[in-house]
């Protein structure tokens, strides 16, 4: 008994050296200026939104037992991309909620109609950025006023750079982005069946934008 305390400290102390040892071994390696240098160079210019490579989402508790999932499947949008100072780009997005796709016909025809989005009267949801922070190497916050029913409140993207360079077949800059923001549905005139259906909802951007001839 006395050798297994007496080696007790030791055994920890190894294992300890192990896993930080074992660490160090997966920790990635900071690229080399080599790597830096081949990255494809961020372009300046006017970008068009690629609806094909893009797609809206939007995620809300139903009823407490799951997060329903749709999305919009006409979305337009324009970036005036600055690569020197991307804090003083511009961006612009439409998207049209006669578009709703929620895997439903008969969901879908209820959600167009006056009793949700109102399509008829209320044809787009628009978001025109109009301030746009770092928040890291290929990240950003980018706050501006989202319009949905009429109704226009301030809202902040977490976007985040995913790729760049020139696209292979199109043979022109590209910019690919995720982006993340939510909004309470209430806000916006849409009040249906709350509380069992979730206020809080959650929309998710994926998208491509192709810089303009």
């Amino acid at each position: 008994m006395r050798l297994v305390r007496s080696i007790r400290p030791l055994l920890s102390f190894l294992a300890i050296a192990m896993l930080a040892s074992l660490a160090l071994i997966l920790q990635p390696a900071a690229p080399t200026q080599a790597e830096s240098d081949a990255r494809p160079a961020l372009v300046s210019g006017t970008y068009q939104l690629d609806p094909n490579h893009t797609s809206v989402t939007f995620r809300v508790l139903h009823m407490g037992f799951s997060r329903f999932t749709g999305r919009f499947d006409k979305i337009e949008g324009t970036m005036n991309f600055n690569a020197n100072a991307p804090e003083q780009s511009g961006l612009d997005i439409t998207v049209y909620p006669n578009s709703v796709n929620a895997n439903n016909v008969k969901l879908e025809e209820e959600l167009r109609g006056d009793k949700w989005f109102n399509v008829l009267k209320f044809q787009r949801a628009t978001f025109h950025g109009v301030k746009i922070e770092r928040a890291g190497p290929a990240a950003a916050k980018i706050t501006g006023e989202f319009t949905l029913m009429g109704v226009t409140k301030p809202l902040t993207l977490d976007v985040a750079l995913i790729g760049s360079g020139e696209h292979p077949m199109l043979k022109k800059p590209v910019l690919g982005f995720s982006a993340t923001a939510t909004i309470r549905r209430s806000d916006f005139g849409l009040t249906n069946y709350l509380p069992m259906i979730g206020d809080e909802v959650t929309l998710q951007i994926e998208t491509e934008f192709n810089k303009a001839d």
